[in-house]
């Protein structure tokens, strides 16, 4: 029997449509499952990149060593939350004085300026980059100590701890005064001439010890100008040495605080203990490696000081208008009173006391150290401030008090460590600003007080019966 070749035709015609529409349809499913598999990447990436990859991003590197986003962020964190607690206290304090003397607008105001000013600090910018600057320090630190072999002990870490918690292992510090030298000084004849009009042999007045300048004038920005003591007769006055009691406090009541401490960082601003351990750790090394440097630059309490006077003007012109009445005989104390822009002590012949190096900015102190004689004054000398003329009236070697020790060390362990980071070669991703946490957040009942007092200082705070929370358990 013969086929029929029109079945035959459609019967081939219909299986290569239902081959296309199989190739069709396999070419769909790939497609979708491609799709479907980019979309899942895409979103895990996302989620990936979020929870891991964000975190290990670096927000610096110095010197090739990063900075991660989630430790900058856990610094943030902590920074945020002593930044609370320090309004928490002031609050505290304002609270107890409003119960105590009422509604005063002095300290309503002195109190207002003290939380508008930690408000500033807790702005994203300037907390971001204050926590940022301490980390880049931090992390040259490291890099240093590292090739000098400094290194801080778990076991210095732990007594840290224990000590900031009020506990010693053996015995509690306490002071007993001893005897100690404190040194005085009397004006050379020439001095004297200087300073006084009509000098006797009888009367012999001291240079004043707590130098006085204007507010904008000589100081670097970050100090304070000490009373530096002429080294010269001796007198006594108690100083103290530490003695050991034995301490009330149980190693186990120090561990139960400690640990209430470490649950309330992981929970209110996710930081554990080793985070708090490395907090603690550049803490002391900061110590150490200023010891260290200070040693290594030969820094020690015996230091230059100078005695000086100046007259400030806004112009060179006047400068040197003044400055050639000094040289034609015409009195100091007279020109200071009429020419001199530092209204702090214009009218003592601008008496700047005794310093030494590293309190005045480095133009003045440059050229005031490097006047010879007594008397010598110095040509027209420019800072950032005006034109000034500098006249030296004394110089000593004379061993710093501790607190202008202390000062003196902190200026000089700065400097090298602005040297150091100018000299380093420090990458810095500026988009860390999108990144800068918002947490922990200041309770509604602190910011509802801080803005009460903020806005209307004419009113109290809080009523007598109100409590401002705060947690007692201290912070490293």
């Amino acid at each position: 029997m013969a086929r029929n070749p029109k079945l035959y035709q459609q019967s081939k015609k219909h299986l290569a449509r239902l081959e296309r529409e199989r190739r069709t349809n396999r070419m769909v499913i790939i497609g979708s499952v491609v799709a479907i598999t980019l979309v899942v990447l895409i979103v895990g990436y996302g989620l990936l990149d979020q929870m891991v990859l964000s975190n290990l991003r670096p927000v610096a590197v110095v010197n090739g060593e990063k900075i991660t986003t989630k430790e900058w962020q856990s610094m943030v964190r902590f920074t945020r939350q002593r930044v609370i607690n320090q309004m928490v206290n002031i609050l505290q304090n304002y609270q107890l004085f409003a119960q105590i003397y009422g509604n005063d607008p002095s300290f309503t105001s002195y109190y207002s300026s003290q939380l508008s000013q930690l408000q500033q600090q807790l702005s994203p910018d300037f907390i971001g980059q204050q926590v940022l600057d301490s980390m880049i320090e931090s992390k040259l630190l490291e890099q240093e100590a590292k090739k000098r072999n400094v290194t801080i002990s778990e076991e210095e870490i732990d007594k840290m701890i224990e000590e900031v918690f009020g506990y010693y292992r053996d015995g509690t510090p306490t002071l007993a005064p001893t005897q100690a030298e404190l040194a005085t000084s009397t004006l050379s004849p020439t001095q004297y001439a200087l300073v006084s009009p009509t000098p006797t042999s009888t009367n012999t007045p001291l240079p004043s010890t707590t130098p006085t300048l204007s507010q904008t004038a000589i100081f670097t920005a970050t100090q304070t100008q000490a009373a530096v003591t002429p080294t010269l007769t001796p007198t006594i006055t108690p100083t103290f040495e530490p003695t050991l009691t034995p301490t009330p406090y149980t190693y186990e009541a120090f561990q139960a605080e400690y640990q209430d401490l470490l649950k309330s960082y992981q929970e209110d601003i996710q930081l554990n203990e080793q985070d708090v351990r490395n907090i603690i750790r550049n803490q002391l090394l900061y110590e150490k490696m200023q010891e260290t440097i200070l040693a290594e630059l030969g820094v020690t309490p015996e230091q230059e000081v100078i005695w000086a006077r100046h007259i400030l003007v806004e112009d060179e012109a006047t400068a040197q208008e003044v400055l050639s009445k000094l040289n034609a005989g015409e009195d100091w104390t007279s020109l200071a009173a009429e020419y001199s822009t530092d209204t702090s002590n214009k009218d003592n012949g601008g008496d700047l006391g005794w310093f030494y190096r590293g309190t005045m900015v480095s133009e003045f102190e440059n050229a005031a150290f490097a006047l010879k004689e007594i008397g010598e004054i110095s040509q027209p000398v420019q800072t950032q401030f005006g034109f000034h003329i500098i006249q030296l009236l004394g110089r000593e070697t004379r061993r710093l008090s501790d607190t202008e020790w202390e000062q003196f060390k902190t200026n000089q362990f700065q400097k090298w460590l602005s040297d150091l980071r100018a000299s380093a070669k420090i990458e810095i991703d500026e988009s860390w600003r999108e990144r800068v946490p918002a947490e922990p957040p200041i309770p509604e009942e602190i910011d509802q007080a801080i803005l009460a007092l903020t806005s209307t200082q004419n009113q109290p705070l809080v009523q007598p019966t109100s409590e401002i929370p705060v947690e007692s358990t201290p912070a490293p």
